[in-house]
């Protein structure tokens, strides 16, 4: 009876894994603002306007946040987590998350911010804060997130563990302990007892980019279409692994109807086997998705600097920054559609998935050589 009991709880659990997993990123409300200073905008996911946030106003998936001069905001989330939004920042929230990923991710384009992860936040979801220059994922509480103009990155551990990850090193930061990064250097060398100059880092961040914008701008630029390629590649490459397992489950489905077994079986773990793989595939268009559109926030940012009337006259390098900006907006749109398309594909692998374990217990059940679908599992163990 045990060996009968741990089996249904295993394959209930799966199920509920598989069906929370399906309806996690089609959550809604994320949290609320329970504190404004100054003026916050927020632009909802696949809107165009931007509207002035107030208090309580619920944080949904999606939502793009910025903050103007001498304004900040505060937002609570439903996991009890919090995140503090300092002056003249833009983030956005759980963009692009996986169906298959368990994750809270912040994207900072540019500015700074504070939070605070909960027990229970940390228990059931991981978290990150996403940057142009790198990924920090939470092993602790709080911490401290700086992306300036120039492409330099400030983290700064007040409790806790974080993982700094720039895809060339990690590093493994601890309380009190702090790092600079830039988009030139690849070493992330860790400070104890940290203090950076949030503000001077940031006037000085804009200093450099408006001597030359070129330099800035043709960085991002190149990130841009090296990721546009990479992640092009991993859809490409889903899109095929789909195509093949299609093929197995018409085999499947052939072998089934013609009482072959064993053809069965064999094509099913085939299919089993594939999902496994654009799982994997699918995780990693999620994360290099949140790269990418990391470099398109900070890119349009640029632009924006440029166009201005008054700040565009100290831009030095805005004429590449303006002459790109069209071909980015092109890309960008491109990568939204390609994005849709793998998230769709992910969504139905997941559903063929759930067939399957269905399927199968569905032929437990209507098996007429077994009465209980765990009479052969007790069997093995008697």
């Amino acid at each position: 009876m045990k060996i009968k009991f741990f089996a249904a709880c295993l394959i209930s659990t799966t199920i509920f894994i598989l069906l929370s997993q399906l309806s996690f990123a089609k959550e809604d409300r994320l949290g609320y603002f329970t504190s404004i200073s100054g003026v916050v905008h927020v632009q909802r996911a696949k809107e165009t306007e931007w509207t002035k946030a107030e208090l309580n106003m619920p944080v949904c998936f999606g939502d793009k946040i910025k903050s103007g001069d001498d304004s900040e905001g505060e937002i609570i989330f439903d996991d009890q987590s919090l995140l503090k939004i300092y002056p003249n920042a833009h983030i956005a929230i759980n963009t692009i998350i996986s169906p298959v990923e368990k994750k809270n991710s912040i994207i900072l384009f540019f500015g700074r911010i504070w939070s605070r992860i909960s027990k229970e936040a940390l228990r059931r979801k991981a978290f990150e804060v996403q940057t142009p220059t790198a990924v920090c994922g939470a092993r602790g509480t709080e911490f401290s997130t700086a992306a300036y103009e120039d492409g330099t990155m400030l983290v700064r551990v007040d409790s806790g563990r974080i993982n700094v990850d720039n895809e060339t090193n990690q590093s493994t930061l601890t309380s009190n302990q702090g790092s600079q990064l830039s988009f030139i250097t690849n070493e992330i060398k860790t400070e104890s007892d940290f203090q950076p100059d949030w503000e001077q880092a940031q006037k000085k961040g804009r200093q450099n980019l408006f001597a030359d914008g070129e330099k800035y701008g043709g960085f991002v630029y190149s990130e841009i279409h090296k990721r546009r390629d990479h992640l092009k590649s991993l859809v490409d490459k889903a899109g095929r692994l789909s195509e093949e397992k299609e093929r197995y489950l018409s085999s499947a489905r052939e072998a089934k109807k013609r009482g072959d077994d064993l053809a069965y079986e064999e094509n099913i773990s085939k299919v089993t086997k594939i999902n496994n793989e654009i799982k994997e595939l699918n995780r990693k268009i999620a994360f290099y998705g949140r790269r990418l559109e990391c470099h398109f926030g900070l890119f349009s940012h640029y632009g924006y600097l440029a166009k201005h009337p008054e700040l565009s006259k100290k831009f030095h390098g805005k004429e590449f920054i303006l002459k790109e900006l069209d071909n980015i907006e092109m890309i960008e749109a491109e990568f939204n559609a390609m994005i849709e398309e793998g998230m769709k594909m992910s969504m139905e692998d997941m559903e063929d998935l759930m067939d399957e374990m269905r399927m199968k217990m569905k032929d437990f059940r209507e098996s007429k050589m077994k009465k209980d679908p765990f009479d052969e599992m007790d069997k093995d163990f008697k």
